[in-house]
């Protein structure tokens, strides 16, 4: 059962980081350091931090602020065309005394010459939304941009202004969403600055589907699994996966929910999920009330198999489906282990494109295949 949290806080100084935290920051390095990679073709990127904070800890020099400016400048060095790709970078706080000490900190450093940023004072709603409404206006677009948004509790992250960032080609969130936070707004629901609250953060009244009297684990996983389908319900997004960050002593804190366009993103996301998670800083975590904080297992494919037979088994799909599936709802970076798990039990039939492949699931070889029930 997933443990009850207390609730968020909002410092006025510096606050220690938790090993949850450090993995955070840690996963914003390796993973904007491949996207920038990966995007060197791009004439200008973007990274937003929504809520950008003083740029160090009490107990670390680490923050996203710098992880995502260390990570541009490593990439710049590895890959000399990156030279050419304008990188900007925009961090948003809401603290003026936060917004001195992070000025301090990303001002220390010597970047290289493509990287343009900018720390602004307000909030991730009047700064981001104005951007888009300028972009709006001037018919202008947005260029592909990585935003992180990190808020403090369970409010400031409008969805409207979410979905208008994914609207654009090549843009991507990774989202800290409080769910338990969350769950205590829809418990309190009759207040009416909950109910704005409620209605700002998914967009519509759809969270009134959830009970508000439902125990606090069934709460928090009924709002992660509705935030995952308002993701989801937007254009072009086929890939969100959400994954549980916890303390040490099994906690949940918050889930941290990754959304974009295209497979290669989350394929990505995961790879620094694995790699990142040596501590037991994080764990995987589903949308059932009763399945708890899941370790991030890649080397157990039979509880997901039976998964993946009950939600696409008894009609011929192609492998694209399978591979949506283990993307978005598995630990696996492709469906390849469970397809292999259901096949010694005779549950896999495969229509070749040619002659079957002596071994495994060759995506360029497969027409479709049927997984039976």
């Amino acid at each position: 059962m997933l443990a009850k949290r207390m609730p968020s806080f909002k410092p006025k100084e510096l606050w220690e980081a938790k090993p949850h935290t450090l993995a955070k920051i840690e996963i914003i390095r390796r993973y904007l350091y491949l996207w920038f990679s990966i995007r060197k073709a791009n004439t200008k990127l973007s990274y937003i931090d929504g809520f950008a904070g003083p740029g160090k800890y009490s107990n670390s020099d680490e923050s996203s602020p710098l992880a995502a400016l260390q990570a541009a400048k490593a990439a710049t060095e590895n890959f000399p065309r990156l030279t050419e790709t304008e990188l900007n970078f925009l961090f948003i706080e809401k603290k003026h005394d936060f917004i001195e000490n992070l000025q301090s900190v990303v001002s220390a450093i010597q970047w290289p010459a493509n990287i343009k940023l900018q720390i602004q004072q307000g909030t991730f709603d009047e700064k981001v939304g104005g951007i888009l409404t300028d972009l709006r206006k001037q018919g202008n677009k947005l260029p592909p941009t990585f935003a992180f948004i990190d808020p403090f509790g369970a409010t400031g992250l409008p969805f409207r202004v979410i979905a208008e960032i994914l609207s654009y080609p090549g843009c991507e969130i990774l989202i800290n969403l409080d769910s338990d936070g969350i769950g205590r707004l829809i418990t309190a629901q009759s207040f009416e600055k909950n109910q704005q609250n409620l209605d700002a953060l998914f967009g519509d009244q759809s969270w009134r589907e959830i009970d508000p009297s439902s125990p606090m684990n069934k709460l928090s996983a009924a709002v992660l699994k509705l935030y995952k389908q308002k993701l989801r319900s937007l254009a072009d997004i086929r890939y969100v996966f959400a994954f549980a960050m916890n303390s040490r002593q099994g906690q949940l804190n918050y889930h941290l929910v990754f959304a974009t366009q295209h497979p290669l993103g989350l394929e990505k996301m995961k790879e620094v999920m694995k790699a990142v998670d040596q501590s037991g800083s994080y764990s995987f975590s589903d949308d059932s009330a009763d399945q708890g904080l899941l370790k991030f297992n890649f080397s157990a494919p039979e509880e997901w198999s039976a998964k993946m037979q009950e939600v696409l088994g008894g009609d011929w799909r192609p492998y694209e489906a399978f591979r949506d599936y283990a993307l978005n709802e598995t630990p696996f970076l492709n469906p390849k282990a469970m397809l292999e798990h259901l096949k010694k039990s005779g549950k896999v039939q495969v229509l070749w494109q040619g002659a079957p492949a002596k071994h495994g699931f060759p995506e360029d070889k497969i027409r479709s295949i049927l997984v039976i029930k």
